[in-house]
């Protein structure tokens, strides 16, 4: 049940309802939808309409309706699906809500199209395209668009970050990044291939005339009611047009610091770090380790009324109410450098740097923590030690991290065990010798056996690993020497840091991912 007021709209429904003696909703609650209802009406005419129909075991289809007008239209839905309807009036924002949730589980017909395209029949609309595309729409749409939409809504719905187009000898094969790891998802006939990375580029608005030259687009698609934001680019290759698109989901969940995965000593820690009134806070590991999601969680964590948040970011992944964000441009001569300058004249007690790239950038962020500004950014380090050998080889002076740096945190992503089919298991003997285990040592050890949720890998979603080093006195005395990462890490693992390696056990441990995951992430690593 709704709580919210009726609206005039929803009140006409109500009153419309209640004259013909029929049922009116104030929720849909999970009542699921009709198979048949979504296979058979095209989404543009359901959410023309405000109609969706639910699943029944009876003769008579239940059709949920949010607008008056639509009332007359029933019998063409009920001739369309061939069987009786019953109306059933409700909220039209309910309905609408419904109607993008049932069409987003739909099974994906990708494959089935794949077999049946032909090469005649999709070149004859291929450059029809309206200004963002919606990718639950492929009724009625020129095979290859709809394949390509297909391709995407694909990847959306199976959580890919990236999905690459990659041309071969004999055929075009389109992989997904799903949790971190690359997979074959589909496999096209090889004279499909010019028309589906024209399709691409064209979305991108990039030259489809070009073949010879690297190209860089960007893209927003719409799935239901979530806007997916591309970066496209193509590179060409010796068997034709390679193609990597980066999605960006607009309406994903923000984390907060304690849906991050920290240990309860990491997270206590970080919290005290981050409330501080200034200095330099670094987050590193490689690209999409998930430091961009820490900074986002940090800056939730610290962003009061009370106090000015701006950010410098390339590109600006999600929108954070109260900041604000300024997308880097470095064509238009819009740096990290330059805009750090700018932001320092705006007044700023909290300060996010999307990424020091080099001494300039090193040099005024620096600059900002010491002069009383609170300033998160990013490196590229395989480990929080590193960070700091980092900024000494980009010539930064060795007074100035000791005075300004107060904390730095490494991280990587592991992917967790599948819910539904991971089982205990035993550690054989090589995983104990590799990660110096006793036969005895306790644990809730689990592994995924592969099941339709998680696409048969074993693992769903991701969860961090941290290695938070703090910046406590003999810590500068080490860095005002040009000690090297080694006797860093080491004075700070006596201090008590964690590594990597070792929280990643611990959730070995208590049965959120795997030794294979461990040694996976450890090796791309150099984790020691």
């Amino acid at each position: 049940m709704s709580d919210t007021p009726l609206s005039e709209s929803d009140q006409t429904l109500e009153a419309t309802a209640r004259s013909l003696g029929l049922e009116f909703l104030q929720g849909v609650g999970e009542r699921p939808p009709s198979a048949a209802f979504i296979q058979k009406i095209p989404i543009r005419y359901a959410r023309h309409h405000c109609i969706l129909g639910l699943a029944d075991e009876s003769d008579t289809m239940p059709v949920l309706i949010g607008k008056t007008a639509s009332y007359p239209l029933l019998d063409v839905v009920s001739r369309w699906l061939n069987r009786p309807v019953l109306p059933i009036f409700a909220r039209s924002s309910h309905v609408v809500a419904a109607i993008n949730t049932a069409y987003q589980q739909q099974e994906s017909q990708t494959q089935e199209l794949v077999e049946t395209l032909d090469r005649d029949t999709v070149l004859a609309e291929l450059e029809k395209i309206s200004p963002r595309e919606d990718l639950l729409d492929t009724h009625g749409r020129a095979p290859v668009i709809r394949l390509v939409n297909l391709i995407f809504f694909d990847a959306v719905k199976a959580r890919a970050s990236d999905i690459h187009i990659q041309p071969s000898e004999e055929e075009l094969v389109i992989r997904f990044r799903i949790d971190g790891v690359l997979s074959d998802t589909f496999h096209l006939p090889k004279k499909l291939q010019d028309e589906v990375v024209s399709r691409i580029k064209i979305i991108g608005k990039m030259n489809i005339a070009e073949k010879r030259l690297p190209q860089d687009g960007r893209a927003t698609v719409q799935m239901g009611d979530r806007l997916i934001d591309l970066r496209i680019a193509s590179l060409p290759s010796s068997h034709g047009e390679r193609v990597v698109l980066r999605l960006l989901d607009k309406s994903a969940r923000l984390y907060t610091l304690d849906q991050l995965g920290m240990d309860y000593d990491n997270l206590r820690k970080f919290r005290e770090l981050v409330h501080l009134e200034h200095g330099l806070i670094l987050v590193t590991g490689p690209t999409g380790s998930g430091k961009s999601t820490t900074l986002y969680a940090a800056l939730q964590a610290i962003n009061t009324v009370d106090r000015n948040a701006l950010t410098l970011e390339d590109p600006i992944e999600y929108q954070l109410e109260g900041i604000s964000q300024t997308q880097i441009n470095e064509k238009k001569g819009l740096t990290f450098a330059r805009g750090l300058r700018n932001i320092l004249r705006q007044d700023p007690d909290i300060i996010m740097v999307g990424e020091i790239r080099d001494q300039e950038t090193a040099v005024m962020a620096i600059q900002a923590a010491l002069t009383g500004h609170m300033v998160f950014s990013t490196l590229h380090t395989n480990d929080a030690a590193g960070a700091i050998t980092r900024l000494l080889d980009l010539g930064i002076e060795p007074y100035l991290v000791a005075s300004s740096l107060i904390a730095v945190l490494a991280q990587r992503l592991v992917r967790k065990n599948c819910p539904y089919c991971s089982r205990p298991y035993t550690p054989d003997t090589a995983e104990r010798a590799l990660f110096g285990l006793a036969n005895d040592s306790p644990g809730q050890f689990k592994k995924g056996t592969g099941c339709n949720f998680c696409r048969q890998s074993g693992y769903h979603e991701r969860i961090g690993l941290f290695e938070l080093l703090t910046v406590e006195a003999s810590i500068r005395k080490l860095i005002q020497d040009r000690a090297n990462a080694t006797a860093i890490r080491e004075e700070a693992s006596a201090l008590g840091m964690r590594l990597l390696r070792d929280d990643g056990l611990g959730k070995v441990f208590d049965g959120r991912t795997t030794f294979d995951e461990i040694t996976r992430v450890a090796a791309r690593a150099n984790i020691e």
